[in-house]
Protein backbone atom coordinates (compact mmCIF):
# COMPACT_ATOMS: atom_id res chain seq x y z
CA UNK A 1 0.00 0.00 0.00
CA UNK A 2 1.40 3.34 -1.23
CA UNK A 3 1.21 6.62 0.77
CA UNK A 4 -1.29 7.63 -2.05
CA UNK A 5 -3.43 4.85 -0.98
CA UNK A 6 -3.14 5.42 2.63
CA UNK A 7 -4.25 9.27 2.47
CA UNK A 8 -8.21 7.89 1.34
CA UNK A 9 -8.39 5.10 4.30
CA UNK A 10 -11.40 5.14 5.34
CA UNK A 11 -10.95 9.45 4.62
CA UNK A 12 -8.75 9.50 7.51
CA UNK A 13 -5.73 11.48 6.34
CA UNK A 14 -2.26 10.69 8.41
CA UNK A 15 -1.36 13.58 10.63
CA UNK A 16 2.20 14.46 11.41
CA UNK A 17 2.19 17.79 12.91
CA UNK A 18 0.39 18.19 16.04
CA UNK A 19 1.36 21.60 17.24
CA UNK A 20 -2.19 22.89 16.72
CA UNK A 21 -4.29 20.13 18.35
CA UNK A 22 -3.74 20.67 21.93
CA UNK A 23 -6.86 20.82 23.72
CA UNK A 24 -8.25 18.58 21.05
CA UNK A 25 -9.50 15.09 20.02
CA UNK A 26 -7.93 14.09 16.94
CA UNK A 27 -8.40 11.10 14.50
CA UNK A 28 -5.60 9.82 12.31
CA UNK A 29 -3.11 6.92 11.39
CA UNK A 30 -0.15 5.49 11.87
CA UNK A 31 1.97 2.86 9.99
CA UNK A 32 2.33 -0.39 12.15
CA UNK A 33 4.85 -3.86 10.81
CA UNK A 34 1.67 -5.83 12.29
CA UNK A 35 -1.19 -4.64 10.98
CA UNK A 36 -0.20 -2.27 8.05
CA UNK A 37 -2.33 0.98 8.49
CA UNK A 38 -3.89 1.74 11.83
CA UNK A 39 -6.44 4.42 12.86
CA UNK A 40 -6.24 5.73 16.07
CA UNK A 41 -7.46 8.65 18.32
CA UNK A 42 -5.67 11.34 20.83
CA UNK A 43 -6.45 13.50 23.27
CA UNK A 44 -3.70 16.10 23.75
CA UNK A 45 -4.33 18.17 26.90
CA UNK A 46 -4.65 22.50 26.95
CA UNK A 47 -0.94 23.88 26.93
CA UNK A 48 0.59 20.61 25.47
CA UNK A 49 4.08 20.78 24.87
CA UNK A 50 6.42 18.39 22.91
CA UNK A 51 8.79 18.74 25.75
CA UNK A 52 7.08 17.89 28.77
CA UNK A 53 6.31 14.48 28.89
CA UNK A 54 2.53 13.33 30.15
CA UNK A 55 0.87 10.11 31.28
CA UNK A 56 -0.83 8.13 28.92
CA UNK A 57 -4.62 6.59 29.33
CA UNK A 58 -5.04 3.92 26.69
CA UNK A 59 -8.98 3.65 25.71
CA UNK A 60 -10.37 0.35 24.66
CA UNK A 61 -13.44 0.51 22.36
CA UNK A 62 -16.02 -2.24 22.42
CA UNK A 63 -17.68 -4.33 19.60
CA UNK A 64 -18.65 -2.11 16.90
CA UNK A 65 -16.34 0.66 17.59
CA UNK A 66 -13.47 2.70 16.54
CA UNK A 67 -11.12 5.05 16.75
CA UNK A 68 -14.19 7.91 17.23
CA UNK A 69 -15.91 5.95 19.65
CA UNK A 70 -14.54 7.86 22.58
CA UNK A 71 -14.79 11.23 20.28
CA UNK A 72 -18.42 10.91 20.18
CA UNK A 73 -19.17 10.69 23.60
CA UNK A 74 -16.87 12.84 24.93
CA UNK A 75 -16.29 16.18 24.45
CA UNK A 76 -12.27 17.43 24.75
CA UNK A 77 -14.07 20.71 26.22
CA UNK A 78 -15.14 18.69 28.98
CA UNK A 79 -11.40 17.26 29.38
CA UNK A 80 -9.95 20.62 28.88
CA UNK A 81 -12.22 22.20 32.01
CA UNK A 82 -11.10 19.57 34.14
CA UNK A 83 -7.32 20.03 33.52
CA UNK A 84 -7.52 23.71 33.38
CA UNK A 85 -9.70 23.68 36.48
CA UNK A 86 -6.60 21.35 38.36
CA UNK A 87 -9.06 18.71 39.15
CA UNK A 88 -6.54 16.43 37.16
CA UNK A 89 -3.19 16.92 35.70
CA UNK A 90 -2.33 17.03 31.99
CA UNK A 91 -3.00 13.49 30.42
CA UNK A 92 -2.81 12.27 27.22
CA UNK A 93 -5.82 9.83 26.21
CA UNK A 94 -5.53 7.74 22.91
CA UNK A 95 -6.81 4.21 21.28
CA UNK A 96 -6.40 2.79 18.07
CA UNK A 97 -9.07 0.78 15.99
CA UNK A 98 -9.22 -2.62 17.56
CA UNK A 99 -10.28 -4.40 13.97
CA UNK A 100 -10.84 -3.13 10.85
CA UNK A 101 -14.03 -6.08 11.06
CA UNK A 102 -15.50 -4.02 13.98
CA UNK A 103 -17.63 -7.03 14.41
CA UNK A 104 -14.12 -9.27 15.47
CA UNK A 105 -12.56 -6.65 17.98
CA UNK A 106 -10.37 -9.28 19.97
CA UNK A 107 -7.78 -6.88 22.58
CA UNK A 108 -6.34 -10.78 23.08
CA UNK A 109 -4.91 -11.06 19.45
CA UNK A 110 -0.97 -11.47 18.82
CA UNK A 111 -1.19 -7.99 16.21
CA UNK A 112 -3.05 -6.16 18.93
CA UNK A 113 -0.33 -7.39 22.11
CA UNK A 114 2.50 -6.02 19.61
CA UNK A 115 1.04 -2.41 19.31
CA UNK A 116 -0.18 -2.10 23.52
CA UNK A 117 2.47 -4.20 25.05
CA UNK A 118 6.12 -3.19 24.90
CA UNK A 119 8.10 -6.08 25.18
CA UNK A 120 6.06 -7.27 22.30
CA UNK A 121 7.08 -4.23 20.49
CA UNK A 122 4.66 -2.04 21.42
CA UNK A 123 4.10 0.00 18.44
CA UNK A 124 1.02 2.03 19.18
CA UNK A 125 3.37 3.26 22.71
CA UNK A 126 6.01 3.49 20.97
CA UNK A 127 4.18 5.97 18.34
CA UNK A 128 2.30 7.74 21.63
CA UNK A 129 5.93 8.49 22.78
CA UNK A 130 7.96 9.75 20.07
CA UNK A 131 4.84 11.98 18.97
CA UNK A 132 3.61 13.29 21.91
CA UNK A 133 5.97 11.99 24.63
CA UNK A 134 3.20 10.30 26.30
CA UNK A 135 3.24 7.04 28.55
CA UNK A 136 7.27 7.32 28.60
CA UNK A 137 7.45 5.49 31.60
CA UNK A 138 5.83 2.10 32.52
CA UNK A 139 4.26 3.55 35.68
CA UNK A 140 2.41 6.45 33.62
CA UNK A 141 0.57 4.35 31.17
CA UNK A 142 -3.26 3.19 32.18
CA UNK A 143 -6.16 1.22 30.60
CA UNK A 144 -9.81 2.04 30.43
CA UNK A 145 -12.31 -0.85 28.31
CA UNK A 146 -15.52 -0.67 27.60
CA UNK A 147 -17.65 -4.08 26.90
CA UNK A 148 -14.87 -5.90 24.67
CA UNK A 149 -12.52 -3.35 25.31
CA UNK A 150 -12.86 -4.34 29.08
CA UNK A 151 -12.26 -8.09 28.44
CA UNK A 152 -9.03 -6.59 26.45
CA UNK A 153 -8.33 -4.76 29.97
CA UNK A 154 -9.27 -7.53 31.94
CA UNK A 155 -6.63 -9.66 29.52
CA UNK A 156 -3.29 -7.44 29.87
CA UNK A 157 -4.10 -6.85 34.02
CA UNK A 158 -4.13 -10.64 34.23
CA UNK A 159 -1.11 -11.76 31.82
CA UNK A 160 1.03 -8.34 32.48
CA UNK A 161 0.62 -7.97 35.80
CA UNK A 162 3.43 -5.04 35.98
CA UNK A 163 3.29 -3.47 32.87
CA UNK A 164 0.22 -0.56 33.71
CA UNK A 165 -0.23 2.07 36.53
CA UNK A 166 -3.77 1.10 36.65
CA UNK A 167 -7.27 -0.96 34.78
CA UNK A 168 -10.20 -0.04 34.25
CA UNK A 169 -12.69 -1.89 32.93
CA UNK A 170 -16.18 -0.91 32.29
CA UNK A 171 -19.23 -3.40 31.43
CA UNK A 172 -17.13 -6.85 30.95
CA UNK A 173 -20.07 -9.11 29.78
CA UNK A 174 -17.67 -11.13 27.22
CA UNK A 175 -17.92 -14.44 29.50
CA UNK A 176 -15.95 -16.42 26.06
CA UNK A 177 -12.95 -15.06 27.46
CA UNK A 178 -13.68 -15.84 31.27
CA UNK A 179 -11.74 -19.71 30.85
CA UNK A 180 -8.53 -17.93 29.59
CA UNK A 181 -8.77 -15.14 31.67
CA UNK A 182 -8.93 -17.84 34.81
CA UNK A 183 -6.12 -19.37 33.32
CA UNK A 184 -4.10 -16.23 32.80
CA UNK A 185 -4.88 -15.15 36.19
CA UNK A 186 -3.67 -18.83 37.88
CA UNK A 187 -0.59 -18.69 35.78
CA UNK A 188 0.17 -14.69 37.12
CA UNK A 189 -1.72 -15.35 40.64
CA UNK A 190 1.96 -14.71 42.65
CA UNK A 191 3.22 -11.43 40.39
CA UNK A 192 -0.79 -10.20 40.36
CA UNK A 193 -0.71 -10.10 43.98
CA UNK A 194 3.16 -8.71 44.01
CA UNK A 195 2.52 -6.06 41.69
CA UNK A 196 -1.12 -5.17 43.03
CA UNK A 197 -2.04 -3.08 40.07
CA UNK A 198 -4.79 -1.21 41.00
CA UNK A 199 -8.09 -2.92 39.69
CA UNK A 200 -11.40 -1.37 39.05
CA UNK A 201 -14.58 -3.34 38.02
CA UNK A 202 -17.77 -1.41 36.70
CA UNK A 203 -20.92 -3.26 35.72
CA UNK A 204 -24.22 -1.27 35.28
CA UNK A 205 -27.40 -2.59 36.94
CA UNK A 206 -29.42 -1.89 33.36
CA UNK A 207 -27.06 -3.62 31.37
CA UNK A 208 -28.92 -5.41 28.69
CA UNK A 209 -26.31 -8.28 28.48
CA UNK A 210 -27.12 -9.12 31.62
CA UNK A 211 -30.61 -8.37 32.56
CA UNK A 212 -31.44 -10.55 28.91
CA UNK A 213 -28.55 -12.79 28.33
CA UNK A 214 -27.50 -13.67 31.94
CA UNK A 215 -23.64 -12.32 31.06
CA UNK A 216 -22.16 -12.81 34.16
CA UNK A 217 -18.61 -12.02 33.55
CA UNK A 218 -18.26 -9.28 35.80
CA UNK A 219 -19.29 -10.63 38.19
CA UNK A 220 -16.93 -14.25 37.76
CA UNK A 221 -14.27 -12.56 37.53
CA UNK A 222 -15.16 -10.07 40.80
CA UNK A 223 -15.29 -13.37 42.71
CA UNK A 224 -12.42 -15.13 40.97
CA UNK A 225 -10.09 -11.83 42.33
CA UNK A 226 -11.99 -12.24 46.32
CA UNK A 227 -11.28 -16.16 46.24
CA UNK A 228 -7.55 -15.36 46.04
CA UNK A 229 -7.33 -12.64 47.99
CA UNK A 230 -6.53 -9.70 45.10
CA UNK A 231 -7.31 -6.30 45.98
CA UNK A 232 -9.64 -4.58 43.43
CA UNK A 233 -13.02 -2.37 43.31
CA UNK A 234 -16.01 -3.52 42.16
CA UNK A 235 -18.78 -1.11 41.30
CA UNK A 236 -22.29 -1.81 40.41
CA UNK A 237 -23.87 1.42 39.06
CA UNK A 238 -27.62 2.29 39.29
CA UNK A 239 -29.37 2.51 36.44
CA UNK A 240 -26.67 2.60 34.29
CA UNK A 241 -27.10 0.83 30.65
CA UNK A 242 -24.28 -1.19 28.89
CA UNK A 243 -23.47 1.84 26.40
CA UNK A 244 -20.08 3.21 26.77
CA UNK A 245 -21.86 6.84 27.56
CA UNK A 246 -23.61 5.75 30.31
CA UNK A 247 -21.04 4.81 32.24
CA UNK A 248 -18.80 7.93 31.49
CA UNK A 249 -21.59 10.28 32.06
CA UNK A 250 -22.98 8.19 35.20
CA UNK A 251 -23.46 10.56 38.39
CA UNK A 252 -22.30 8.97 41.53
CA UNK A 253 -23.23 10.25 44.76
CA UNK A 254 -20.71 12.54 45.43
CA UNK A 255 -22.03 14.23 42.20
CA UNK A 256 -19.10 13.73 40.52
CA UNK A 257 -19.30 12.58 36.74
CA UNK A 258 -18.10 8.87 36.25
CA UNK A 259 -15.36 9.88 33.76
CA UNK A 260 -13.68 12.56 36.04
CA UNK A 261 -13.57 9.44 38.79
CA UNK A 262 -11.75 7.02 36.09
CA UNK A 263 -9.46 10.13 35.44
CA UNK A 264 -8.53 10.67 39.18
CA UNK A 265 -8.56 6.74 39.55
CA UNK A 266 -5.88 6.69 37.36
CA UNK A 267 -3.88 10.00 38.38
CA UNK A 268 -3.99 8.46 42.23
CA UNK A 269 -2.75 4.86 40.93
CA UNK A 270 0.36 6.79 38.81
CA UNK A 271 1.47 8.96 41.98
CA UNK A 272 1.20 5.89 44.19
CA UNK A 273 3.93 4.10 41.55
CA UNK A 274 6.04 7.07 41.46
CA UNK A 275 6.59 7.11 45.54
Amino acid sequence: MNRKEIQVFDHILERTDFKDCAGKINISIFESEVRSWVPYFVYLPPNWNKEETYPLVLFLHGQGGDEGTFNKYVQAEQLNKWILSGDIEPVVIAGIRGDNNRDNVQWFTEENESLLIQEKGGEFLQFCQNSFNAGNQGTRISIEGHSRGAAGAIHYYLKYPNLFSSILAMGYVSDYTLDNNFLQGRNNLAMIKREATPLRLEIGTEDSFVRMKNRRASFEIHQFLRENSIDHSFEILHGVEHGFDTYWNYYSEEDMLNGLAHLKFHERSRNRNCR
